[in-house]
């Protein structure tokens, strides 16, 4: 994984699209949309774009769409946009202000709303038999 690693130090500035990093830590002032494995925004660090990763971890500042399996936001962590998780973890003092979507899978949601139509049918069902 480390031929895949790719740091962005504090004071660098980026703009453009990031792909083919397996892992990225940004510790300085990113604009760019990034598909990867692990993003991890370090305190010094902001991140301005969409992410698409299993795993963030951030404490720094992030702004944009964010879809992610697990997320880990620290004490320094200063959050805006919308972020779409599976797994979220929140230290004491991270600042959202933003939308929280859990299990952001459509497939997810899909299966949910199924389940409760086919439950309301069968609780029908049971009604008209009586």
């Amino acid at each position: 994984m480390a031929n895949k690693q790719a740091v962005l130090g504090s004071g660098a500035r980026f703009s453009g699209k990031i792909s083919n990093a397996k892992s990225i830590e940004i510790n300085g002032y990113v604009e760019a949309d990034l598909t990867t494995e692990k993003v991890t925004i370090g305190s010094s660090g902001k991140f301005l774009g969409a992410v698409e990763s299993e795993l963030v971890v951030i404490a720094g500042e992030y702004e944009g769409k964010m879809q992610a399996d697990s997320v880990w936001l620290t004490e320094t962590s200063r959050i805006s946009g919308e972020v779409h998780y599976k797994s979220l973890q929140m230290d004491r003092g991270a600042a959202l202000n933003c939308r929280v979507v859990h299990n952001w899978n459509e497939t997810d949601t899909n299966n949910v709303d199924e389940t409760q139509e086919n439950q309301e049918i069968a609780q029908e069902e049971q009604s008209n038999e009586k």
